[in-house]
């Protein structure tokens, strides 16, 4: 049986830690769901970094220092792989994003994009309802 491969967006890690934001239920019993299967776990530089710059601007920067020592833990104990979005990968993401009309989509949409075409990711784990458009399926569904 394959295992499930789920991209993590921004707005689900940010949805995750802080408690105060109207996504934190559903995001905590979706993470725990992936756990349960032993999904495989992944999200890119970019989509981190934004999530970080919202906890430390919506929670407190001590609260962004902890979810950045818990991500670098996680990669190095495999339980979350990282993409790193290189020179030529950022080259290639702007290229495709100048070129494009679509206008529900910004830039950081076109890195999460990459991602998953080159981790072959089956679901998005997000709360971006900008993402839909893009057709993968995303997780948690709207109720």
């Amino acid at each position: 049986m394959k295992i499930m491969t789920c991209f993590i967006d921004s707005s689900a890690w940010v949805a995750l830690v802080n408690k105060d934001d109207n996504n934190h239920a559903a995001a905590k019993a979706y993470f725990e769901s992936l756990l349960e299967i032993n999904a495989k776990i992944i999200t890119n530089n970019i989509v981190l970094d934004e999530a970080i710059d919202t906890l430390s601007k919506t929670v407190s920067q001590q609260v962004a220092r902890q979810f950045m020592q818990i991500v670098d833990e996680s990669i190095i104990t495999i339980h979350l792989r990282m993409d790193w979005i290189s020179r030529r990968v950022r080259k290639q993401v702007l290229n495709q994003f100048l070129k494009t009309d679509e206008a529900t989509l910004a830039l950081r949409h076109y890195y999460i994009l990459e991602t998953i075409r080159r981790k072959s990711a089956d679901i998005i784990f997000s709360f971006d309802q900008r993402l839909k458009v893009t057709g993968f399926p995303m997780m948690p569904q709207e109720r």
